[in-house]
């Protein structure tokens, strides 16, 4: 894949030297096949790209959350009851998404060869990976580090794919710190007392959290089953607040479903397949747009170069000023607001966002009652 240049495998120094003389080059020892573990994750990768998002009914809301987030890889924060279908929302993500560009399979590939997780045999990595680490992982297995030489982490091999973080606020405060920056800049650097090594980590970054430790709280008393101390659950909301959540650009509370939303959720379903073809269709609008940029994707545009090249329109950006001003947005939170308000565009093949497209971010990242009582305060 580097341009302007022959490459010649070769298996042992005895190759190595009959290549250089022109000799007949002598048979080596095969490629060990791929280990348990690797196999398995890859099976594992293999078994998400069949899931559909056909399959799962009543929660229009929140498919087109994902929708909005995959088009322009943005990160995404899901909370709701045991059994809202969180998780099964965000295993259908990677089946979502367009394979790998060139420039990303490189990327990828590299780094999967660093951390000891390339299969020889496969070749590049084409399509978008999908991690998804349990909450008892250390800093050093999500970030990166180890002993010796510096491993990439989870956020590193989800690269250009997806890293999910179910039961997101189980993880070690380390871990849930450590994600300030690759949250906010899309790489991470790990530093020793002799080394600093960076590495991209320009994945989609999805959090997963039930509503109590428990998962069985609601804000309906006929469903609510929560056996939690109220100091409990503030402990437990207090780790998806603050610093962290305010990187979140969508934000999504999914309710405990109910009948006749599925019901009337089966006739109008669309699959994987459909809603993969918008946001392929979204990624090569960004494409075009930031050609010759440092960036691929809205979910990653400088907020500065954003205002200067490619502006909302004035009604959207007074609306957004408005909340600005007035303390509902933060100045981080303005900024992923113009990144959505773009996606949403994108989707909608609109050459600008206009005040809708700005509402309907604010509603993706705010929620609709939230972003109601920030517009009453400011009207």
């Amino acid at each position: 894949m580097v341009p302007d240049m022959s490459v010649i495998g070769v298996r042992s120094l005895a190759q190595v030297v009959a290549v250089l003389r022109g000799e007949e080059v002598p048979d080596a020892d095969p490629v060990a096949p791929l280990s348990g573990a690797r196999l398995l994750a890859w099976r594992g990768q293999e078994r998400l790209e069949e899931l559909d998002l056909a399959d799962l009914l009543g929660v229009d809301d929140a498919r087109y959350a994902v929708e909005v987030a995959a088009a322009g890889g943005h990160h995404l924060l899901l909370s709701g009851p045991k059994g809202s279908g969180k998780t099964s929302l965000a295993e259908r993500i990677p089946g979502i998404l367009p394979d790998l560009s060139p420039d990303e399979s490189l990327e990828l590939s590299a780094i999967c060869s660093l951390a000891g997780t390339l299969d020889p045999a496969a070749g590049m990595l084409t399509r978008p990976p999908f991690s998804a680490p349990h909450h008892d992982a250390s800093k050093a297995s999500i970030i990166g580090g180890g002993s010796g030489a510096v491993q990439p982490g989870e956020v590193s091999r989800a690269h250009a794919g997806v890293l999910f973080l179910d039961e997101f606020p189980l993880f070690r405060s380390d871990v849930i710190e450590a994600l300030r920056q690759p949250l906010e800049s899309g790489d991470v650097t790990v530093a020793r007392r002799d080394e600093s090594v960076t590495l991209p980590a320009r994945g989609m970054v999805v959090l997963a959290c039930n509503p109590c430790p428990c998962g069985d709280f609601s804000g309906d008393v006929r469903l609510n089953t929560c056996t939690c101390r109220e100091v409990q659950r503030r402990d437990y909301r207090n780790k998806v607040t603050g610093p962290v959540a305010d990187r979140v650009d969508i934000v999504r509370h999914l309710p405990p479903l109910r009948k006749r939303d599925a019901v009337a959720d089966l006739e109008r379903a669309e699959t994987s397949a459909e809603v993969g073809r918008r946001v392929a269709a979204a990624r090569t609008r960004q494409a075009e747009r930031y050609a010759g940029e440092s960036w691929r994707l809205n979910g990653h545009a400088p907020g500065p170069v954003l205002r200067e090249r490619w502006p909302l329109t004035k009604a959207g950006q007074a609306a957004v000023d408005e909340l600005l001003y007035d303390g509902g947005l933060s100045r981080r939170g303005a900024t992923r607001v113009h990144r959505l308000s773009w996606t949403v565009a994108d989707l909608r093949r609109l050459d600008r966002p206009g005040l809708d497209e700005v509402e309907t971010a604010l509603r993706l990242r705010v929620g609709e009652p939230l972003l109601l009582r920030m517009l009453e305060r400011v009207s």
